[in-house]
This record gives C-alpha cells, sequence and structure tokens, in this order.
C-alpha cells in the first residue's frame, strides 16, 4: 500500500516554470497588441493634423482667389518650400506694415504671407520646447511634414493644396497619379503619407475673383 502523503504533493519546479513561460507568452502578446494600437493612434493622430494644416492653406486660398496663381509651390523640396521653417523665419522678421497688420497689401504679398505662416504650422512653431535658448525645439509639426501646392493644368482654375509627412512603418504607397509632394523623402515611398485637397477657384478678371 502506498503511502497517502504522495498524492498530496505541491507543484515541481518544472511545472513552475513552464507556468511562468506560457504567461510570459501571454503578456508578450499582450503588450505587442498594445504597440500596434499606440502606432495606429499616432498614425491617425498624423493624419488628422495633415488634414487640418492642408484644410487652412484651402481656405487661404480662397480667401485670395485674386492671387491663387502666386501660392503655387511646386513639390521639389528645398529651404523655402512650407514645411522647412526658411520662409516663418523670414517672416517673423518683417514689420507689422510688412505683415499686413498695419497697412493694406496687394493679393500676391498676401498669398506669400499666408505660405509663410504655413510653414510656421508646418514645423510646429506654435508649441515649442526651451522657449528661453536661441533655438527652441519645434515640437508641435508632424513628422517631417511638406506642404506643396500645385496647378495641375495651367489653363483650369483648379489647384492641389498637399501635405506630406512620414509614416511610423510601411504601408501603401500613394497612388502613381497622385501628388509628388514630398515623394523621395521619407526612406521608402510605402512610409510616405500624402493628403491632397482640390481647391476650385475663379478665373482672373471672373466677378468677386
Amino acid at each position: 500500500m502506498k503511502p497517502a502523503h504522495r498524492s498530496l504533493r505541491g507543484f515541481t519546479l518544472l511545472e513552475v516554470l513552464i507556468s511562468l513561460l506560457i504567461l510570459l507568452i501571454g503578456l508578450l502578446g499582450i503588450a505587442v497588441l498594445m504597440l500596434k494600437g499606440q502606432r495606429a493612434s499616432f498614425e491617425g493622430y498624423q493624419r488628422q493634423q495633415a488634414l487640418a494644416m492642408a484644410q487652412e492653406m484651402a481656405e487661404k486660398i480662397r480667401s485670395n482667389q485674386g492671387a491663387a496663381a502666386a501660392y503655387v509651390t511646386g513639390t521639389t523640396d528645398g529651404p523655402n518650400m512650407p514645411g522647412r521653417g526658411g520662409l516663418f523665419t523670414t517672416y517673423q522678421a518683417l514689420s507689422d506694415a510688412e505683415k499686413c497688420l498695419a497697412a493694406d497689401c496687394d493679393a500676391a504679398h498676401i498669398a506669400q504671407n499666408h505660405l509663410a505662416t504655413w510653414d510656421g504650422v508646418l514645423v510646429g512653431a506654435s508649441e515649442t520646447k526651451d522657449k528661453d535658448t536661441a533655438t527652441p525645439l519645434r515640437a508641435g509639426g508632424i513628422i517631417g511634414a511638406l506642404g506643396c501646392v500645385e496647378r495641375p493644368d495651367a489653363a483650369q482654375p483648379i489647384f492641389w493644396v498637399s501635405v506630406a509627412w512620414q509614416g511610423e512603418g510601411d504601408t501603401g504607397a500613394p497612388a502613381a497619379t497622385a501628388s509628388a509632394c514630398g515623394a523621395g523623402l521619407y526612406g521608402t515611398a510605402a512610409r510616405r503619407r500624402l493628403v491632397t485637397l482640390s481647391v476650385a477657384t475663379c478665373l482672373p478678371g471672373d466677378s468677386g475673383c
């Protein structure tokens, strides 16, 4: 007859380790899901911000339709493209009259100021860290934002307002027929994100233009 106490034995060390391993695998799975959720949330936030930035410029063009052509930037990246900070830095040094705050300006001048302030929005100039330093860190923009205004057909008063930026990971690349804004800037085409709004304006000479 076997001793009764053998049926009451506890867990062995091996069983405890196996249980811990199963628990660890489950926790790792939860962590991966949380990470993917955070990444998707951040991607959605950046897209929402980019759309708001594009809408802001679209409204400015509509409000100054007579000089709509003066907003065209093309898609070639450079220091004076919206999103690179150069236009906004120059704008900050202007007088109130040059900013059209203390005097009336012509439509083309207003367009240039609109592009400069849009540049500030794209680089996140409204939210900065280390404001007391000579070069404060701009923290309000989206990653690698670039703004572009195009006129696909010179015979038509239709303009594309685009904002491109860098995504967190590779996804489907923008369509080949889409704006070239930001093309080649973010490592791979699948990492480039893009929103484009089409803005219809009046033709010069039309009433209300």
